[in-house]
């Protein structure tokens, strides 16, 4: 009876305390309000990242690849390619071309050659920045059967013709419709808001307390566009307010949009109209596609912190981009402030240019 007891209870403090840990490691650890709180933000966070992904698909896809075609402008399109190598043309075509080294030493020469008659300064060039061709060299080419664009390397003189067949016929279809207000340019019209608002801006800046001066039109132009008949044929007419311009353009003839022209346009369509409309809900798109990429960002990397066993890897990766990201950006800001505004050229010089360009 004894032995039996004693084979039942604890003969020890150790074996009392191991007891106890069993004990303990099988209760589930309860957690704190805090815990709970943060447990389910995070699933929150992925269950908002994994549906707004879902949500804005098209439109990211949408957005991205109109944006991407302007990087590849001639891609996508029924034109007819032809490419070359300047190396395989006959008599030596577009081999020998003038460097760009070459075309900036032209350009010192013949400032200098000004400047000196007017007692200006002298240009030197320099070693702090290579001589490079910036831009593109393109060309077009009309023939009765076929238009030509010609894109060409000036550093190799390789390039790439596109060519578009032209169909009569369908010229003089297109003239069959004649725009009824093809005569009509230019109104004016009162009362103009545009020139309402412009009239008092100055008053507006003074009851502000802000200095105030004679204000001039913006970039943006507002435009007033509204259906209409023209002898009896249904018409959309947009008024320009800033300049008194006309267009106009038959409900039965619109223009016609290429599926690049359509999503390029669409790409650039990003600006909020003063009253809601379609134009006003793409822009509102466009603004959720921004919040939706940032807090795809933001959660993207709280998940990944998340994971112990990649966090060393992914720190890598975040320095090497955010690096390389810093090196892009202030390279883009050298090369965007390298060139500055055009300048005004005086309207006797002007002249003088223009004769010139005629002459030639």
């Amino acid at each position: 009876m004894s032995s039996s007891t004693e084979s039942a209870t604890p003969n020890s403090t150790d074996d009392l305390d191991n007891a106890i840990g069993e004990s303990a490691r099988r209760l589930p650890k309860k957690k704190t309000r805090a815990e709970k709180l943060g447990r389910a933000t995070v699933m929150l966070l992925r269950r908002i990242h994994l549906y707004s992904g879902i949500f804005m698909f098209p439109w990211v896809l949408m957005y991205g690849f109109s944006g991407w075609m302007f990087n590849h402008p001639r891609m996508f399109t029924a034109d007819e390619v032809t490419t070359y190598h300047a190396a395989d043309l006959d008599d030596g075509l577009l081999t020998d071309l003038t460097s760009a080294e070459q075309t900036a030493i032209a350009v010192v020469e013949q400032i200098n050659l000004q400047t000196s008659e007017s007692q200006g300064p002298e240009l030197r060039i320099t070693d702090d920045r290579r001589p490079l061709f910036s831009g593109h060299l393109e060309y077009n080419v009309n023939t009765p059967t076929a238009k030509h664009q010609l894109a060409v390397n000036p550093v190799t003189g390789d390039g790439e013709v596109r060519t578009t067949l032209v169909d009569p016929e369908a010229d003089d279809a297109a003239d069959d419709k004649p725009d009824p207000l093809a005569e009509v340019y230019r109104v004016e019209i009162e009362p103009n808001v545009s020139a309402d608002i412009q009239r008092q801006i100055p008053e507006v800046l003074d009851q502000l307390g802000l200095p105030s001066n004679r204000a001039s039109l913006g970039y943006r132009k507002l435009s007033v566009v509204f259906s209409a008949e023209a002898d009896g044929i249904p018409c959309i007419v947009s008024y320009n307010l800033a300049d008194g311009s006309v267009n106009s353009v038959r409900e039965d003839d619109r223009p016609q949009l290429t599926k690049k022209a359509f999503l390029q346009r669409m790409h650039l369509g990003r600006i909020y109209t003063p009253v809601v409309e379609i134009r006003w809900l793409w822009a509102l798109l466009v603004d959720a596609m921004f919040v939706s990429m940032v807090f795809w960002g933001c959660s993207g990397l709280l998940m990944w912190w998340q994971i112990k066993r990649t966090r060393w890897l992914g720190m890598g990766l975040l320095a090497t981009s955010i690096l390389f990201a810093t090196f892009v950006g202030l390279g883009m800001h050298d090369q965007m402030t390298s060139t500055g505004p055009p300048k005004k050229i005086p309207a006797e010089k002007a002249t003088d240019t223009k004769a010139s360009n005629q002459s030639n």
